[in-house]
């Protein structure tokens, strides 16, 4: 069977602040990857591009089910970046967030996300949160000790309890799940986008035009915003 293919397109930007870009992107027929390397580690920038590298190839050659394809994809991202820190020194400790996509032939998406870059699925004039942040202040909205808005200005935000990478001793086991025969309009981006609009502005954005037009309209946002972080996001109409 030969893969569908599907309009997509990624505009990313090192925001107003930022003295490099650490953000990583892939996009390809069926497999579409964000990650964001952690800027208060070494080599933020190298982590998250050996991870969208990593889970692409994995990706790309897998006959496994959705499911399982995604977690051997980031497991092998984990170690690949681990066997990288370990054989440059200079680059230990050095970790990112990830979100992927994937799309089998049958049209079932599978979402796979470690950290704090977001998933969302607009169908229906309706936006759609399909990840939860890795991050104290999504599990202190998990426990009800504080609620969606107030975790936005949290100082938890900024403090993940799972990422690829940071010489853990166990891989970071990702969130997995899978859309069967999804359609709609599928967005990755990292926090620097999240950071700056809320969910309300993003769903306006998101619905503008082609995947290259809402990009655009996304990342001007969040740049018109303040620009704090670097900003990624991909578009992928399904």
């Amino acid at each position: 069977m030969h893969p569908r293919t599907h309009a997509a397109s990624c505009s990313t930007h090192q925001g107003l602040v930022r003295t490099r870009n650490e953000d990583a992107f892939r996009i390809g027929p069926q497999v579409w990857v964000v990650a964001d390397g952690m800027g208060g580690c070494p080599h933020g920038d190298i982590a998250s591009k050996q991870a969208t590298r990593s889970v692409t190839r994995v990706l790309a050659g897998t006959d496994q089910g959705v499911e399982w394809g995604l977690l051997e994809a980031v497991l092998t991202a984990h170690a690949d970046i681990e066997r990288s820190a370990q054989r440059w020194p200079a680059h230990a400790g050095m970790g990112t967030t990830l979100v992927a996509a994937y799309r089998n032939d049958d049209g079932d998406v599978g979402i796979a996300h470690v950290g704090d870059s977001r998933a969302y699925l607009y169908r229906g004039g309706q936006l759609t949160r399909l990840t939860t942040d890795d991050n104290e202040a999504a599990e202190l909205v998990a426990l009800g000790e504080i609620n969606e808005e107030e975790a936005r200005s949290h100082a938890g935000q900024s403090l993940l309890t799972k990422a690829l990478g940071l010489d853990q001793e166990t891989a970071p086991f990702p969130s997995i799940q899978v859309l069967p025969e999804a359609t709609g309009r599928l967005l990755l981006c990292t926090d620097g986008l999240t950071g700056e609009l809320d969910d309300a502005a993003i769903q306006e954005l998101v619905a503008v035009g082609s995947p290259g037009a809402a990009c655009e309209a996304l990342v001007a946002a969040a740049i018109a915003e303040g620009g704090h972080d670097n900003i990624t996001v991909v578009v992928v109409d399904l």
